[in-house]
């Protein structure tokens, strides 16, 4: 009987992690089992000695065209079937084992970080002993391969007792030694004393077994003249499994390999980026515009409900962008930023220092000609054209306003809860009277919170207030605050208000306004309208006139005065108002607005309109 073949040697994985069969298998299970032939005897009618054609089907050995021939012959397998199962299978294998460790992507000139760049931003930059455990973090993480542990502690952890930096990995590279790492690495001008100070500290601290499977690496952002001499003097100590040493040089070429690290580095350092953010400069610019900062807190309850969807798509092959709808692309960015760094599974963690986000076209071709092991983020609509022959090779994803997606949205970011608003805004410092006015004035959408918050000025007054046509078409629909489009009394009341024959035009500015970048409008069905009605009333009331004014004083004495027909009905019947075919003309969201409009104006009219 044919001897069970090595299920570890016959199948490989393909892409979508199906097994694929070694032909060797094939042949068994198709042709000699079910004649129940022996080895002996089938090796015997292909004219091969019988180990050898035991280890063809064991998979133990390759398919050669010799092989194929004589099975082809012997019985009716076709050669050219088995050749193309082995190459499939030798495929998926070599993928499974991944590139050789010396093997690197080809990256294409990009920022061109020079090694004086690096010693210029230490030299000037206070902060840059807390921030150049995130730059190694982020050198490691985006070139790194099957990394199983990466701990760099950066920012406010930087000063956290225990290694620098700690790396487990199965394979390394060039600049990851293989196993297990300890980096220690400093800033200090006097970097030999600083390196004999940190080996003979991590010696002292680490048991020699548990030395003898660690590479040490110091690393400094200055030229050290001596950096050889000093690890062959180390090295001869035998205290270690081996030691390295990088400096300013070292950290240049390897910033070679890594576009995320030179985007991160020219963030950093304010250096021009050719339109490209790091997921850090992202948050940076979203959170850095008030005081207190905003907290990510803000995000954890999108976060919790969207990781398990990231997770997914980043865990197989990319069919296609991963669409993200918010108030606006900043909010957007700042709920990836927070994802990558704040989600419970590590999956994203390591996925975050290979986030790039692409603010201008032009760049992301040229960068995709080489390395494609970076998660690009279009942040605009040019953008998001030139992923088109790169969305199934490269994992991408596409930020929209809401209203504006084109596809159904993986994530859509929903205004948070009140609990989860108050905590958040807590958590800063704002107390409970504050956390009342803002949920009030935001209607809770992260992105006009952003803006009452901000003390910038820029910020706090949206692309579309600035514009002077755009603010006066947005007056009418301030007024009404929401309204059916499929109402054709609300219809009425907006072309009275705007001072318009007809309300197609109205609906058409409508759509227009709700698919903008930080839109003052929704749309949702056939129903529309203002996300925010006291934002919007301080960013637009400087071109609202007296006659605006009255046109809605008038608009309000009809559709508040309009009588209920339900009182027509008996008590008992009233409920079954709208069966009877007794309701108001104006629709009831239309009425809340109109009301609300009267109250806002009421608390704040005479600081807006007192000239």
């Amino acid at each position: 009987m044919i001897k069970k073949i090595n299920k570890t040697n016959a199948k490989a994985p393909d892409q979508a992690g199906a097994a694929l069969p070694h032909p060797g298998q094939h042949v068994r299970d198709a042709i000699l089992t079910p004649r129940k032939m022996s080895v002996t005897a089938a090796a015997k009618l292909a004219g091969v000695g019988r180990p050898a054609f035991s280890n063809f089907l064991n998979g133990n050995s390759s398919t050669t065209p010799e092989m194929a021939a004589r099975i082809e012959h012997a019985f009716g397998v076709q050669a050219q079937k088995l050749l193309d199962m082995q190459a499939k299978f030798d495929a998926a294998e070599a993928k499974l084992k991944g590139a050789p460790a010396k093997a690197m992507p080809y990256v294409p000139p990009f920022l061109g970080v020079k090694a004086t760049d690096i010693e210029t931003w230490v030299s000037r930059n206070i902060p840059a002993r807390v921030r150049f455990a995130v730059f190694l973090r982020t050198l490691v993480n985006s070139t790194g391969t099957n990394l199983k542990k990466v701990d760099f502690p950066g920012n406010d952890d930087a000063q956290r007792p225990g290694w620098d930096g700690f790396i487990e990995v199965a394979q390394g590279n060039q600049w990851i030694p293989d196993g297990v790492s300890g980096w220690e690495f400093g800033t200090d001008q006097a970097v030999k004393a600083k390196a004999d100070g940190d080996f003979d500290k991590s010696v002292k601290a680490t048991p020699k077994k548990t030395r003898d499977q660690i590479t040490f690496v110091f690393v400094t952002p200055r030229n050290w003249a001596g950096k050889t001499d000093w690890v062959v003097a180390q090295k001869a100590k035998g205290q270690w499994k081996d030691v390295r040493a990088y400096d300013s040089s070292d950290l240049e070429q390897w910033m070679e390999q890594s576009i995320a690290a030179q985007v991160w580095f020219a963030n950093e350092t304010i250096r021009p980026s050719n339109g490209v953010r790091t997921l850090d400069g992202a948050w940076s610019d979203w959170a850095n515009v008030s005081a207190p900062p905003m907290s990510g807190e803000l995000f954890k309850p999108a976060v919790e409900s969207a990781e398990r969807t990231i997770v997914s798509r980043l865990g197989r092959e990319p069919d296609g962008p991963t669409v993200i709808a918010a108030d606006s692309t900043e909010e957007a960015l700042a709920f990836l930023a927070q994802l990558f760094d704040a989600g419970a599974d590590e999956t994203l963690s390591k996925h975050r220092d290979r986030v790039l986000v692409f603010d201008q076209p032009g760049t992301l071709p040229k960068l995709a000609k080489g390395t494609k092991d970076f998660v690009a983020v279009a942040t605009t609509r040019e953008v998001e054209r030139e992923l088109g022959p790169l969305s199934r090779s490269m994992h991408t994803i596409v930020v929209y306003p809401r209203n504006a997606a084109n596809a159904e949205p993986h994530v859509v970011l929903e205004p948070l809860n009140y609990e989860a608003f108050r905590s958040a805004l807590e958590g800063m410092g704002y107390d409970r009277d504050d956390v009342g006015k803002y949920a009030s004035e935001s209607g809770r959408s992260l992105t006009v919170l952003r803006r009452r918050l901000s003390n910038v000025l820029a910020v706090r007054t949206p692309e579309w207030a600035a514009d002077h046509k755009t603010a006066i078409s947005l007056i009418p629909f301030l007024m009404v605050g929401t309204w059916n489009t499929k109402n054709t009394t609300d219809q009425t009341a907006l072309t009275l208000l705007a001072n318009e024959d007809s309300y197609e035009t109205l609906e058409k500015e409508a759509q227009r306004l709700a698919a903008l970048n930080d839109a003052p409008l929704w749309s949702v069905g056939t129903a529309r309208g203002v996300i925010s009605k006291i934002d919007l009333l301080f960013a637009i009331a400087r071109c609202i006139t007296a006659q605006d004014l009255k046109r809605y004083f008038d608009l309000a004495r009809i559709v508040l005065g309009e009588d209920d027909p339900k009182l027509d009905l008996p008590e008992s019947e009233r409920w079954a108002a709208s069966i009877h075919g007794k309701s108001r003309e104006f629709s009831g969201a239309l009425r809340r607005g109109i009301s609300e409009t009267l109250v806002l104006l009421a608390v704040h009219g005479t600081q807006l309109f007192r000239s």
